[in-house]
């Protein structure tokens, strides 16, 4: 009873309430399953898998040896070429030099040799010339007067050099006259006087064959494992395990042996994984083995290590998991509390908590709409502002009094009688007795004539209003006083500054399946600094850009359309400065009788 009372009580503190227990105990089964299927899985398929890493490992290191073994023949083999067709080891192996310069042909030949075990100090090169058995080598210990009394003619690669058909060709057994009796790896060059048809003697280049332990530093093979080196005869041109193989294989023996799985049993040695590649310089086949057991064991290894972690995880699940759900229960609690406040303070505030996941996603979204509310009733009471302030402008009323009573001193009845007209049309408009936002395109577009006839009367000639309006456009509904704000722009910058040719180009048409207005002047046009920071002031939805040098006017216009229609829609402005400025307005189709839609969310009656 004890027990499981202590069972329990450690299960209450562990397991929290309410609505965090719910997702306490779906993280906990999910992560269990998850968990525990991973390890079956790992546990399943890690043998071959990392049978197949290794494998790939060994290929890759095996691969990297022969490259590298090639890179050191190619330099003997080139050494030996090159050699041979220097003009003072040709005087010397061809002894075509004369009694007195007999001296300065053995310097330059010695010099030479000298220069390319300075240059690659891992190669000794050596000049065999037959007639005088006489051996010259880059090193001076090696330097023999008689080869024949160091026993050179009765060795193996010197029978094979004088019997081979190859003039080029490689050597696993070459063995220094006299500074040591090592095998070495060697380039030899078989140089006869081809109008004799002469064997006048050898050029020979070798390296030590303690390079190839120098490859295997670091790899598979170093201490688990060994290479192999065929020659194409089946002779064994290298073993780093003499012992395992040190006779001479039969290729077709020894090919027995290997397996298609890539694992090679050997007596008393026990299996091993095998790599097999061919030197594309000499021919010789590379094998590499790397013990099979010791890559078992570090496959049981990773499958303990692979449990203990799983159980590991599994306590640091419960422990993250219990974590996990209070950490997530309280800001939507917080969530929650606060969407109660905010309904009683009109959508006045923000939720200040901060989250990087689905959370937090949800409190911005929370925010942003918040302040889309907010930003739609200050936009809708500074537009309602500004669309007052444009009602009442005395500038140009005061300036199209003085035109009517202009025409009046000239006794021109129908002139004032239709300034009249059109002064009261522009008012009337302006106090939009429906009290809609929206309006036709063919009221907006009168609405400009009016005020750009009042405006021709005031210029005279200094004016020139051109019109391309589609027809088709006409019955379709926009927002009410978009089109003046950007004219009245246009005649203040541009054409109040100039004496004469002032044109304005007034278009409206269809754009897919968009309306497009364009306004475009001739006047003395924007330069691009000023323009960049126009467009940032008009693009500005957040408020950060604080600037006096522009209006309202344009930046009202510009929030006004991408809060009735969100992006992709509102105003674009061209210029070149001295040239032009162009503003194109950009809406999408309302047919006749749809201003009652909501349009981005806002309604547009």
């Amino acid at each position: 009873m004890y027990l499981r009372g202590l069972v329990l009580s450690v299960v209450n503190k562990i397991v929290p309430k309410g609505m965090a227990n719910k997702l306490f105990i779906a993280i906990c089964v999910i992560g269990a399953l998850l968990i525990f299927s991973l390890v079956f899985t790992v546990t399943t398929i890690s043998q071959n898998l990392l049978y197949y890493n290794a494998k790939i490992l060994l290929n890759n290191q095996a691969k990297q040896i022969v490259n590298t073994f090639d890179q050191y023949m190619e330099i003997l083999k080139n050494t030996v070429m090159t050699a041979s067709r220097q003009n003072s080891i040709k005087s010397l192996i061809f002894r075509t030099y004369s009694e007195y310069g007999s001296y300065l042909v053995y310097r330059d030949a010695y010099a030479y040799l000298k220069n390319i075990h300075e240059f690659y100090d891992w190669i000794h090169v050596y000049i065999i010339v037959r007639d005088i058995n006489y051996i010259m080598s880059s090193n001076p210990a090696d330097i023999t007067g008689d080869y024949r009394k160091k026993g050179i003619i009765n060795m193996e690669w010197y029978r094979q050099l004088a019997k081979s058909p190859i003039e080029l060709l490689p050597l696993s057994n070459f063995i220094p006259p006299v500074s040591s009796n090592e095998e070495h790896f060697a380039y030899a060059l078989r140089v006869r006087d081809v109008y004799k048809w002469k064997m006048c003697g050898y050029v020979v280049a070798s390296i030590d064959k303690s390079v190839i332990k120098d490859m295997l530093k670091g790899t598979s093979f170093e201490d688990k494992g060994f290479i192999l080196v065929l020659k194409q005869d089946g002779d064994i041109a290298y073993s780093s395990q003499p012992s395992i193989y040190n006779t001479v294989l039969s290729m077709e023996d020894f090919c027995k042996q290997l397996s298609d799985k890539g694992v090679c049993s050997i007596e008393e040695r026990g299996e091993f994984y095998y790599s097999s590649w061919n030197s594309r310089v000499t021919g010789w086949k590379f094998i590499a083995f790397t013990d099979k057991a010791y890559a078992d064991k570090q496959i049981l290894n990773f499958q303990l290590s692979v449990g203990i972690i799983a159980v590991s995880t599994v306590v640091l699940l419960i422990i993250m998991a219990k974590l996990t759900a209070k950490t997530y229960i309280k800001p939507i609690n917080r969530l929650i509390d606060f969407i109660h406040e905010i309904e009683k303070k009109e959508f006045a505030g923000q939720i200040s908590l901060e989250a990087k996941d689905e959370l937090g996603d949800l409190i911005k979204s929370f925010n942003a709409m918040i302040a889309s509310v907010r930003q739609n009733q200050i936009l809708r009471k500074k537009a309602q502002i500004y669309v007052l302030q444009k009602q009442i402008d005395p500038h140009f009323l005061f300036n199209t009094m003085a035109s009517i009573k202009a025409l009046a001193q000239q006794n021109d009845t129908k002139g004032v009688v239709s300034m009249i007209e059109k002064l009261s049309d522009i008012f009337y408009y302006n106090i939009n007795p429906s009290g809609s936002s929206m309006t036709k395109v063919r009221d907006e577009i009168a609405h400009i004539q009016n005020y750009l006839d009042i405006q021709r009367v005031r210029f005279g000639d200094r004016i020139k209003v051109l019109y391309d309006i589609d027809e088709r456009v006409l019955d379709y509904s926009m927002p009410h006083i978009i089109l003046q704000p950007i004219v009245e722009n246009s005649i203040t910058h541009s054409m109040e500054n100039m004496k004469s040719g002032y044109q304005l180009e007034i278009r409206a048409g269809f754009d897919g399946e968009d309306i497009l207005f364009t306004v475009r002047d001739n006047g003395k046009g924007i330069s691009t600094d000023k323009l960049n920071r126009l467009r940032e002031y008009m693009y500005d939805t957040d408020g950060k850009v604080k600037t006096d040098e522009f209006g309202i006017g344009l930046k009202n216009i510009q929030e006004r359309l991408f809060l009735l229609y969100g992006k992709g829609y509102g105003l674009s402005i061209d210029s070149v400065f001295g040239e032009y400025t162009e503003v194109r307005i950009r809406i999408p189709r309302f047919e006749k009788g749809e201003e009652g839609i909501y349009a981005n969310g806002v309604d547009c009656r």
